[in-house]
């Protein structure tokens, strides 16, 4: 209790200070207020006390491994068939409001023409509505359906929300940089992000009261100009030993001045030796309030590069736990040649390995420019061949993680219904439990829900990959994100399809879906 306590007092004025200092990525609140109430919950008084292990009990069976219960009553027998086709047992925790604005934006995300010209529409929208009614609106609808919110009260709130369900929160900063003509570094913005990276986890760490084992997550151009990694990449791919993962992870350091690459310029190594430190501080902080941590990936001119990093990261902090993860894209033909030489590379430096397995999000403009450079196309031809891939991934990360144990870890992120009932089948046969932390599934916020909540309710450690963060970074991001997630926007038919049906069961029945009195309180 005293460390809780102790932990809001310092806490909460660091983040003040902080709002202060960047205000373009903070929005006002009342910090003594919210102070407060912190140290009320942390102390087990006012409307919001919370013990050490929270109770707070979902409808439906909790993960075990999220507060340590034995719930294996309320668990469905491993033989029991997983099912994504019960509208009402999936959203029996959101509001008929929820479901409504669910229908409506999900509907309009369906439009391509809608979802290419995002960006001109909102700026229209903003200057015909007026700012403040723009944000109202947009707050009503887009921002409140996909990103998690951008105060520690509305956070928080989302955290609980879907700890209701089973379900937990794996936040995703919106900072991030791509490739330009010209390589202009502003090291104060990646210092500047290298922050709000760190109130961001320590504000996570506080919400670790809800679930046992946090995990956050990344973008590496968040902390490095993408142009530098697509220079290290080339060098990569001609061998240069100076950028090996023992030579990266010896230059994370906080004192790291002798840290030189002799193919880089001195203005490169400056900006490497700068990004170490970065990448350095946020592993560090992860490392010591027990956060796991994932870097998304991204285009493949990167790849090399950013893989490299993250791999140096895992050579200095994963020596007993996988504690950093990096992502692997199965629309690469090559991911299965990448996978298996980091899993040897990682056994050779006696490092632990956790993996985020994807499909991939970037397929146009990837197939754009091998047209454009004239190199092979990097994309498998078809979706099924990609569907056979992520298959042909999960099956060597699961047979690594039945023969290591808890030395590989493995996020499931896919939205598709096929690959997770393969995940779990492949789980089952080979005797990993749902709840013992080395499988866990991933899908975004505010999308896939008729996944998530049965997969959750189930007994599956589930992360709803959730944006947080101000109006004018967030919604950029999230049109940027559209873009490149155009497969996974045109196949949530069956999603609005499932929302309609419990939204016509509620109106004919409005007395079956009135939430219990304990979740309310959950949600309240």
């Amino acid at each position: 209790m005293f460390v809780a306590r102790r932990g809001v007092c310092v806490f909460v004025p660091a983040v003040q200070q902080f709002s202060r200092s960047l205000p373009a990525l903070t929005v006002p609140c009342r910090w003594d207020a919210l102070q407060q109430r912190l140290l009320q919950t942390a102390a087990g008084k006012g409307d919001n006390a919370l013990p050490a292990r929270t109770t707070l009990i979902r409808q439906g069976a909790l993960q075990t491994h999220q507060l340590g219960l034995d719930l294996s009553e309320e668990t469905p027998a491993e033989t029991e068939e997983l099912s994504f086709d019960d509208p009402t047992q999936a959203f029996k925790t959101k509001s008929t409001w929820e479901i409504a604005r669910a229908l409506l934006v999900l509907r309009l995300c369906s439009f391509n023409v809608l979802v290419d010209n995002s960006l001109k529409l909102m700026k229209v929208g903003q200057s015909f509505l007026g700012r403040r009614l723009f944000e109202a609106v947009m707050r009503a609808t887009f921002y409140g359906q996909f990103i998690g919110g951008d105060t520690e009260k509305e956070i928080e709130a989302t955290v609980r929300r879907l700890l209701s369900s089973g379900l937990q929160t794996l936040p995703a900063i919106t900072i991030e940089e791509d490739i330009g003509d010209e390589m202009i570094i502003r090291e104060e913005f990646y210092d500047s992000a290298t922050q709000f990276y760190l109130d961001s986890i320590r504000l996570l760490a506080r919400l670790s009261d809800y679930v046992e084992v946090p995990l956050f997550q990344l973008r590496v151009t968040s902390f490095l100009h993408a142009n530098l990694l697509v220079i290290m990449s080339k060098h990569l791919d001609a061998g240069c030993p100076e950028l090996s993962v023992e030579n990266l992870a010896s230059g994370m350091t906080e004192d790291n001045q002798d840290f030189h690459v002799s193919v880089l310029t001195d203005q490169e190594n400056e900006h490497l030796r700068n990004t170490l430190r970065r990448l350095n501080a946020v592993c560090r902080e992860c490392a010591e309030r027990r956060i796991w941590l994932t870097a998304d990936a991204e285009y493949t001119y990167m790849r090399p590069a950013m893989t490299q990093l993250m791999l140096a990261a895992m050579f200095k902090f994963n020596k007993k736990q996988p504690l950093i993860w990096n992502t692997y894209q199965c629309y690469l033909k090559g991911a299965h040649d990448n996978i298996t030489r980091d899993i040897q590379l990682a056994k050779e430096l006696d490092m632990c390995f956790g993996v985020k397995l994807v499909r991939g999000a970037y397929m146009d403009k990837e197939r754009a420019l091998a047209k454009k450079k004239g190199y092979d196309d990097p994309i498998n031809p078809t979706y099924a061949a990609t569907g056979e891939m992520y298959h042909q991934l999960l099956d060597t990360m699961l047979l690594e993680i039945s023969r290591q144990g808890h030395r590989c870890k493995l996020m499931v992120a896919s939205h598709n219904e096929d690959s997770i009932k393969y995940a779990v089948s492949r789980m089952r046969d080979l005797g990993i439990e749902r709840n013992d932390g080395r499988v866990c599934f991933g899908q975004l916020y505010g999308m896939c829900d008729q996944v998530s909540y049965p997969l959750g309710q189930a007994g599956y450690a589930v992360y709803k990959s959730t944006p947080i963060g101000p109006m004018e970074t967030t919604l950029a991001y999230l049109q940027r994100r559209a873009l490149e997630n155009r497969s996974v926007l045109s196949g949530i038919r069956k999603e609005r399809d499932q929302l309609w049906s419990e939204m016509k069961r509620r109106v004919a029945h409005p007395r079956s879906w009135k939430m219990s009195e304990s979740t309310k309180k959950i949600l309240d």
